[in-house]
């Protein structure tokens, strides 16, 4: 198995982006194994438009940021337990999160605001 990565500041698996430091992190901590389930995540989520930033944190810890592609939903961090999980698990709870909040997103009734506020005037 090959692994081709670049130096950019803003690696892409999809909707998985890696940001500040994430690249080292992986590249420390990650084992053979590990790259292959994250190309399997990396492919799940390559439709989902709910973005999953990657941060590198303190050299062997990651941190990530769900961004949502809907005003109704804020952005929301989460750190790495490294105690409790591994980054790759980690990364698979990000995936999972950014999933749900597309569920809610799809879920979301279509509302054409213009339309609303003409009717009030």
């Amino acid at each position: 198995m090959q692994i081709n990565m670049n130096n950019r500041t803003n690696q892409s698996f999809g909707s998985i982006k890696l940001m500040s430091g994430a690249e080292d992190t992986l590249r420390r901590v990650f084992r053979p194994i590990d790259w292959v389930q994250l190309d399997k995540i990396a492919k799940e989520q390559a439709n989902n438009t709910v973005d999953v930033y990657l941060f590198g944190r303190d050299g062997s810890k990651l941190m990530g940021r769900i961004i949502p592609n809907n005003s109704n939903f804020k952005n929301k961090d989460y750190y790495q337990l490294p105690f409790f999980e591994s980054t790759i698990k980690f990364i698979d709870k990000m995936a999972k999160k950014a999933n749900i909040v597309k569920e809610k997103i799809d879920k979301l009734p279509a509302v054409n605001i213009d339309e609303i506020v003409g009717k009030l005037r």
